[in-house]
């Protein structure tokens, strides 16, 4: 896709995957549960332009992935008030577990974000107190690499492949708004 509007929302997702201030690194994902639409924030982790994939981490054992189970189809939120700019994106999202994704992205993060994959309860599940489920000995420190190992089992990659992206660029001289079909490798302009 040929396009100004296309380059600028791939440099975006780019940097809002490499850079922990950027508006786009918390990104809302969607998915649909038994009681309807579920949203929680993620944290963008890697946005593949070649493959039109975005990535984000999470626990195995999460609701969110009997979700995507059930129905794949996915959309993922980011909005920048600095920019004044959203992204509504239409996904199809796959699971990566115990695979060589699963492997390389585990490798790839660090201990300080490893801990919260320790916690000895499910995301999610009713406790009768206050706890984070974190093993006593790691309340308030950095697991080392031996006692992080511990919470593979626990990790898993989300990748969604973008189908369909809507802009909205918002300014004071007309809002912006197009349609990104990357399936059909098409843009089209909306109304805002």
């Amino acid at each position: 896709m040929n396009n100004k509007i296309f380059t600028t929302v791939c440099e975006l997702l780019e940097n809002g995957a490499n850079e922990r201030d950027h508006d786009f690194h918390i990104m809302t994902f969607c998915t649909i549960g038994k009681l309807g639409v579920e949203a929680r924030s993620v944290v963008l982790r890697n946005f593949n332009k070649g493959k039109n994939i975005i990535r984000f981490h999470t626990d195995y054992r999460s609701p969110k992935l009997n979700d995507i189970r059930n129905n794949p189809n996915t959309v993922c939120l980011v909005y920048s008030y600095k920019l004044k700019t959203q992204l509504r994106i239409k996904t199809h999202s796959s699971i990566h577990y115990e695979d060589s994704i699963w492997n390389a992205a585990w490798d790839s993060t660090g201990l300080s974000s490893r801990k919260c994959y320790l916690t000895k309860y499910d995301p999610s599940c009713n406790i009768d107190e206050k706890d984070d489920g974190l093993p006593l000995e790691l309340k308030g420190k950095t697991p080392s690499l031996q006692q992080s190992e511990e919470g593979k089992k626990n990790f898993c990659v989300v990748d969604n492949k973008i189908l369909e992206m809507d802009y909205l660029y918002l300014k004071s001289s007309g809002h912006e708004r197009m349609r990104l079909d990357f399936n059909g490798n098409k843009f089209s302009w909306m109304a805002p």
